[in-house]
């Protein structure tokens, strides 16, 4: 069985870099762990309305979203950041225009 490889888009990297260390690390092996399964959205949570077609994986209070894309095994990582923010549609959408 084929593991899944997670691309970190440039936002997600910006977002990143904003988190304390420790919530850094449990990201990271949030990541690893994605990166080890064969079935990543047992672990996440697929998103409605607007965000149609992302996932959420929730790493403590932070949520990760993402686009699961099956046929060529790869999590592109678009967006953290904390729960009572992460899923502004508006600003998802304007950073996806750019």
């Amino acid at each position: 069985m084929k593991h899944y490889k997670v691309i970190k888009t440039d936002d997600f990297k910006k977002d990143f870099k904003k988190l304390d260390n420790s919530i850094q690390i449990l990201i990271l092996k949030y990541i690893k762990k994605l990166e080890n399964s064969t079935d990543p959205k047992a672990y996440g949570k697929q998103l409605s309305g607007n965000l149609a077609g992302e996932y959420s994986f929730r790493v403590s209070d932070y949520r990760i979203l993402a686009i699961i894309e099956d046929n060529e095994f790869k999590i592109y990582a678009i967006k953290i950041g904390h729960r009572s923010k992460v899923y502004d549609i508006q600003e998802i959408q304007y950073n996806l225009k750019k």
